[in-house]
C-alpha cells in the first residue's frame, strides 16, 4: 500500500512539473528566437543557461542552424569587408583607374620617396613619345648604374620595347637611364618631360630628379598622385601588356642565352585579377609597391609607401574596394546625350553623343546621388561635320567625383540653302560634262 502511494505521488510529481519545465525551456527558446531570428541560437541559449551538455551537444548537431548564428551576429556587428582594414603602410590610396575616385586613403597627400615605381612614368613616356621597335644603345651612363639591373653593357643595343620589359620587371636601373637618353636626348631633358607630365595628369606634389628612383632628397611624390600616374598609365593597352607580363625573355648580346625576366610584383600569383604594376625599395623609402586589379569590369589601382608587408596590405586594400564598391555605368560610349537643332540643313538636328564610357564605383545606393549635366549649343548652322565637339557632358556625386568628357556630332549634315544646292547642281552637271 506504501509503495502505491509514494508510485501515485511521483506520477502526479512528474504530471505537475514535466510540462512546466518545457514551457520554461520553450519559452526560453522562443523569446530568444523571436530576438535573433536563428533557432540554431536559441536552442544553444537554452541548453547553456541550464547546463545541459547533452541539449547543448544537439543543439550544435545541426550545423545549418550554428552557421545561421554566425551570419546573425555579423549583420548586427556590421559587414566586416565594410570596415576599411588597417595598413603599415605610412600612406596609401586605392583608386578606381577610369573616374579617379578614391575609395581608400590613408595620409594620401603626405610627400615621400617612392623608390623604383618612379619607373611607371617613365614606362609610360617612353610608350607615348618612342617607338617600340627603335633600336636603342646603351651609352657609358646607362652602364653601371647602382641598383637593380639587366647588365647591359656599353655600346649593347635592344629594341625600346625589350628594354621597357628589362624596365618593369626586373627593374633595370640601367634600362631607365637608356630609355631616358633615348627619348629625350639626355636623362636632364627627360626628367623635365617627367615633371611636365605628372603637372598634367594632375600629380601636383611630385617631383622627378631621375628615371629610375634611386634616392635623392627632391625626388618624391605622394600616394594619391602616384595612384594619378598609376590610373593614367594603367588606360595604356601596351603598358598593361607589359606590368602585367610574369616572364619575358630579351637578348643578351655576345651571349648565347636570352636574358629571362621575372616580374618581382608576387601579387601577380597571388590575387585574383592582378595585372600591374611595379615594386620599388631603396633603404630610405622602404618597400614601396603600386598595384593593380581587375574584377567585374572595375580596374582598381592601389599605392602604398613605406609599407613593410606590402604585398599582404595592398591585397587587403584591394579587397575592401571591390568587396564595398561596385562599377555602375552612368553613360555608355557611344550614347546620345542630346540632339541639337541645325539652321539651314537637311536634316533638322544632330545627335551629340559620348566617345567615352563613364563608370564610377558606388557604394550600395549610391547611384540614386549621382548627378549629370549635359551643356549642348542652342543650335549648329550646316553644313555639320561628323565628330566635331560640341559641349560636354559633367557627371557628379557629391563632392568627391567630379568627371567631364566632350560631347561630339554624330552624324554629318549637309547645308540645305538655294546658294549650296545651286553648287551642287553645277559640280555634278561639270562632272558629268567633263568627266571631273
Amino acid at each position: 500500500m506504501i509503495r502505491r502511494c509514494i508510485a501515485f505521488l511521483l506520477f502526479l510529481a512528474c504530471i505537475f512539473f514535466y510540462p512546466a519545465g518545457m514551457y520554461s525551456a520553450y519559452g526560453a527558446w522562443t523569446n530568444r528566437a523571436a530576438y535573433s531570428g536563428s533557432p540554431g541560437l536559441g536552442v544553444e541559449d537554452a541548453a547553456l543557461q541550464a547546463g545541459n551538455l547533452r541539449a547543448l551537444e544537439g543543439a550544435l548537431e545541426f550545423g545549418d542552424a550554428v552557421l545561421q548564428i554566425v551570419d546573425v551576429d555579423s549583420e548586427k556587428s556590421g559587414n566586416p569587408s565594410a570596415v576599411p582594414p588597417s595598413t603599415a603602410a605610412r600612406a596609401a590610396v586605392v583608386m578606381e583607374a577610369s573616374s579617379k575616385r578614391v575609395l581608400y586613403a590613408k595620409n594620401p597627400h603626405m610627400k615621400l620617396p617612392m623608390a623604383s615605381t618612379t619607373k611607371i612614368m617613365t614606362a609610360i613616356l617612353a610608350i607615348e613619345l618612342g617607338n617600340l621597335d627603335d633600336v636603342v644603345t646603351a651609352s657609358p651612363r646607362a652602364v653601371g648604374v647602382e641598383g637593380s639591373s639587366i647588365y647591359l653593357a656599353k655600346g649593347e643595343r635592344l629594341t625600346l620595347e625589350q628594354l621597357l620589359y628589362g624596365l618593369m620587371l626586373r627593374s633595370g636601373n640601367d634600362a631607365a637611364v637608356a630609355i631616358a637618353e633615348h627619348i629625350g636626348g639626355n636623362v636632364e631633358n627627360f626628367v623635365r618631360l617627367m615633371n611636365r607630365k605628372a603637372v598634367q595628369i594632375g600629380a601636383r606634389n611630385t617631383n622627378f630628379v631621375n628615371p629610375h628612383g634611386l634616392h635623392d632628397d627632391m625626388h618624391y611624390t605622394t600616394a594619391y598622385d602616384l595612384a594619378l600616374i598609376s590610373a593614367y598609365a594603367m588606360q595604356n593597352p601596351i603598358f598593361r601588356t607589359i606590368v602585367s607580363t610574369k616572364y619575358k625573355k630579351i637578348p643578351w648580346e655576345g651571349r648565347n642565352y636570352d636574358r629571362v625576366l621575372q616580374n618581382k610584383n608576387a601579387l601577380l600569383w597571388t590575387y585574383e585579377g592582378a595585372n600591374g604594376i611595379k615594386t620599388g625599395y631603396t633603404k630610405v623609402s622602404r618597400r614601396c609597391l603600386a598595384s593593380a586589379a581587375l574584377r567585374h569590369g572595375m580596374q582598381l589601382v592601389c599605392v602604398v609607401l613605406d609599407c613593410q608587408p606590402w604585398f599582404d596590405d595592398s591585397a587587403a586594400l584591394l579587397d575592401y574596394g571591390f568587396a564595398n564598391f561596385k562599377p555602375y555605368t552612368v553613360v555608355s560610349k557611344g550614347q546620345v546625350l542630346g540632339r541639337i537643332p541645325v539652321r539651314d540643313g537637311y536634316e533638322t538636328r544632330v545627335a551629340a553623343v559620348c566617345r567615352e564610357e563613364i563608370l564610377l564605383p558606388v557604394k550600395e545606393g549610391e547611384e540614386k546621388e549621382i548627378s549629370v549635366e549635359v551643356k549642348l549649343p542652342q543650335y549648329l548652322r550646316a553644313p555639320v561635320k561628323a565628330g566635331t565637339k560640341v559641349g560636354y557632358v559633367k557627371v557628379t556625386l557629391g563632392d568627391e567625383v567630379s568627371i567631364r568628357k566632350n560631347l561630339y556630332t554624330a552624324a554629318d549634315v549637309k547645308e540645305n540653302t538655294i546658294r549650296s544646292n545651286l553648287k551642287r547642281i553645277i559640280d555634278r552637271w561639270m562632272g558629268i560634262r567633263f568627266g571631273f
